[in-house]
């Protein structure tokens, strides 16, 4: 190959690794638009419902404080609206990912307190027909309590 033919094809090469690279950038940055009402919202939400429109909108920005958030919001549900589960169950027998999101923030950064009554209340307060779920929200929480009690 000529030197002339040779620069051709790597500056050609350098375009093309300059655009994926680019491309890869803005899809794990495609929340920076609603990345503040994400965030703002995230951790207010009180039922099913709400958090299940805010995940429709925003769950491609779940990470960090937007995860927290979210977490926060499936803790506060399920400790202090437990009663309310069979709208969950309802929710994710529609779309599997939400029920997989929320059973997913089930997790270490939430308040253990928390965490314990979610793990209480999903073996021993289970509605009839959810079993599956109560299952998974425990293991959830047994997972959360094992990683908090492994951090110094």
């Amino acid at each position: 190959m000529t030197g002339s033919k040779r620069t051709f094809v790597t500056t050609i090469g350098l375009i093309v690794t300059l655009l994926l690279a680019g491309s890869g950038y803005a899809q794990k940055h495609a929340c920076s638009d609603g990345e503040r009402a994400a965030l703002d919202e995230a951790v207010t939400l009180r039922s099913w419902d709400a958090l299940y429109k805010s995940y429709k909108s925003y769950r491609h920005c779940d990470d960090g404080a937007i995860s927290e958030g979210y977490s926060e919001s499936v803790a506060r549900i399920l400790v202090d609206h437990w009663s309310t589960l069979s709208r969950l169950a309802q929710l994710g027998n529609k779309d599997a990912e939400f029920r997989a999101f929320v059973v997913h923030h089930v997790d270490a950064t939430l308040n253990i307190d928390d965490v314990e009554k979610i793990k209480t209340r999903a073996k021993a307060q289970c509605p009839n027909g959810l079993r599956t779920l109560c299952s998974d929200l425990a293991k959830h929480a047994d997972s959360a309590l094992k990683e908090d009690a492994s951090t110094p």
